[in-house]
């Protein structure tokens, strides 16, 4: 059946092609056919077999590309409780997000073709947003057995990395990165040193106030460090995951410099608080891997993102069930739900305070994420021939972050209460249309 989707009247963004104008966009079988001046009845003239044709009325938003996702822990399989693929695309949607990377830490691990076609496979089936694995660099995510990479990507992985594996095998990811780079894949290192990386938050002055364990900043710098290397010497290339410090973020300058092939990414909620947040607040939603650091890194961190050193915002997202976070600060479990604020927190405390141009700050939500995915062949864009993937967003839109606004099972979230500018109104993906009203889509 041949269908169309029309959008009409938005202010058309594209950071991958500079557009940035008053247009309407026209996707057909779920591709992006044309971006111009249309009526319904000239698309029907120009398109005489066309069986269905639904239009948007995009005035007072913006029309971008999809939104991309590098970082989502799913628990499936083996954690259905805290988020399942299907549950966790449609999540997706609701933040504006059409195409998810999905982490590999479950149990099992996503290490094997079987893992990775069933994440493909559950993706497919619900039909929101596309989820796509990372999958693991090593077998069972311990540094020692490479797993079949060349297999891996026939099966749908995207990239590669292990995820906080719990012992450090440095020969292990060289190993890997020279594997990967055999078949240009970026590995994703998760960027903490494992023999450093305990405590509960940001170790300095406000963790001594707190009376709580603190995990030095040490331990990212030394991991970021050591990987750019590595990279260097393996002709890899290395996406840095999760920077939260401004010595990490030096690292990969340097490393850019040396024309090493390193990106880097940030998540959302890195950017909008401190460790003296988490003091105060001494909330477990406050409770992130990495910790909430300090200002001066929060400062580094935005510095990043204006000089293209940090190319992508990811969100971080990992759902903790409720009765886990209400244990005492330092046994509960790490994590913070990010898709359905990461587009808010980024047009409110980047965009709205001056510090990123909307242009840019959706280059690193959307073709940059692409690149590093190896998907900018069909994502990331609003050019014709590619995925029909549009992000149609209010960017006026004042809203409450609360649990009712959320539409994760898990509420685990640093911005209950805050107040956040920009939201999703609509999405297309896999030509169809959702339209987004608070915690419900209807498509």
């Amino acid at each position: 059946m041949s269908k169309a989707i029309l959008v009409t009247g938005g202010r058309v963004i594209d950071p991958a092609t500079g557009r940035d104008e008053s247009a309407d966009v026209l996707v057909l079988n779920g591709r992006i056919s044309a971006i111009g001046s249309f009526t319904e009845q000239g698309v029907r003239k120009d398109h005489p077999k066309l069986k269905e044709l639904e239009t948007i009325d995009a005035r007072g938003l913006i029309v971008a590309p999809g939104l991309i996702d590098l970082r989502a822990h799913m628990g499936e399989p083996g954690h259905d409780s805290e988020e399942t693929i299907a549950h966790g695309a449609q999540v997706a949607i609701h933040g504006g997000f059409t195409t998810v990377a999905c982490l590999p830490d479950t149990d099992p691990p996503i290490d094997t073709v079987a893992a990775a076609l069933f994440v493909k496979r559950q993706s497919e089936k619900a039909g929101f947003a596309e989820v796509h694995p990372v999958c693991a660099l090593t077998k069972n995510r311990e540094g020692r057995e490479l797993t079949e990479i060349g297999q891996l990507i026939e099966a749908g992985a995207v990239a590669f990395g292990d995820e906080q594996r719990v012992n450090d095998e440095p020969g292990g990811l060289l190993r890997g990165m020279r594997y990967a780079a055999m078949f240009d894949r970026a590995v994703i290192e998760y960027s903490i040193d494992p023999n450093l990386g305990g405590g509960a938050m940001n170790a300095g002055y406000e963790a001594m106030l707190a009376g709580l364990p603190g995990m030095s900043s040490v331990a990212e710098e030394l991991a970021v460090a050591r990987a750019c290397m590595f990279a260097r010497e393996a002709g890899c290339h290395f996406h840095a995951a999760k920077l939260t410090t401004r010595n990490a973020v030096r690292a990969v300058k340097r490393a850019q410099k040396l024309k090493v092939r390193v990106t880097a990414e940030v998540c959302a909620h890195h950017l909008a608080f401190t460790d003296e947040v988490v003091r105060r607040q001494y909330d477990t939603n406050f409770k992130v891997f990495p910790p909430f650091r300090t200002a001066d890194d929060v400062a580094w961190l935005k510095r990043g993102l204006t000089e293209g050193v940090i190319d992508c915002i990811s969100s971080g997202h990992r759902p903790v069930p409720p009765q886990e976070k209400e244990l005492e600060f330092g046994r509960a479990p790490f994590g913070a739900v990010g898709l359905e604020t990461t587009l808010g927190v980024v047009l409110t405390r980047l965009v709205a305070t001056g510090d990123l141009p909307l242009m840019d700050a959706l280059a690193k939500l959307t073709v940059n994420p692409a690149r590093v995915l190896r998907l900018d062949h069909r994502k990331g864009s609003i050019a014709p021939g590619l995925d029909g993937d549009l992000c149609l967003f209010d960017p006026k839109l004042e809203w409450e972050v609360t649990p009712d606004a959320l539409t994760s099972h898990t509420k685990n979230s640093p911005f209950l209460g805050s107040k956040l500018t920009g939201r999703a109104r609509f999405v297309v993906t896999r030509g169809r249309v959702f339209e987004l009203s608070g915690s419900s889509a209807r498509r």
